[in-house]
């Protein structure tokens, strides 16, 4: 019987980048671009001709007045959210996420533990140069 090894949790900078941007995430999430029309019925006062204007808005509204203004839609107003910039905006921001932990969790403590710790390899100078590491100039 093969005894699994569970994964350690991760440290407290991935804890604190993954509040950070799950933050920024989840308010990327519950505010949705919109674009609100509203429109307006006139007549003429000496025709018969009804002039109908539209006056579109752009605006953030939080996801269940989204839902709510979709499914119970007032008079002369229409709802559309701008699905392509709601969707980039959490793309980026998940994105910017995995690049600062990334760069803050990953490459800098890589860069902190040579000098932490006494290794072998900190004592031959030779040595620096050969290693396979794709981050080996950091050392």
């Amino acid at each position: 019987m093969k005894l699994i090894k569970l994964k350690r949790w991760p440290g407290p900078c991935a804890r604190i980048v993954l509040a950070a941007f799950g933050f920024f995430f989840l308010i990327a999430l519950l505010f949705v671009p919109v674009t609100i029309r509203t429109s307006s019925l006139r007549t003429d006062a000496n025709s018969q001709v009804v002039i109908r204007t539209t006056h579109p808005r752009a605006a953030h509204v939080f996801l269940l007045q989204y839902l709510s203004q979709r499914a119970h839609p007032r008079e002369g107003t229409t709802v559309r959210a701008r699905s392509f910039q709601w969707v980039a905006f959490m793309i980026i921001v998940a994105v910017l996420g995995l690049f600062d932990y990334g760069f803050f969790c990953r490459l800098l403590q890589r860069r902190r533990r040579p000098e932490e710790g006494a290794g072998p390899d900190e004592d031959d100078p030779g040595d620096s140069g050969s290693s396979s590491s794709s981050l080996s100039f950091f050392r």
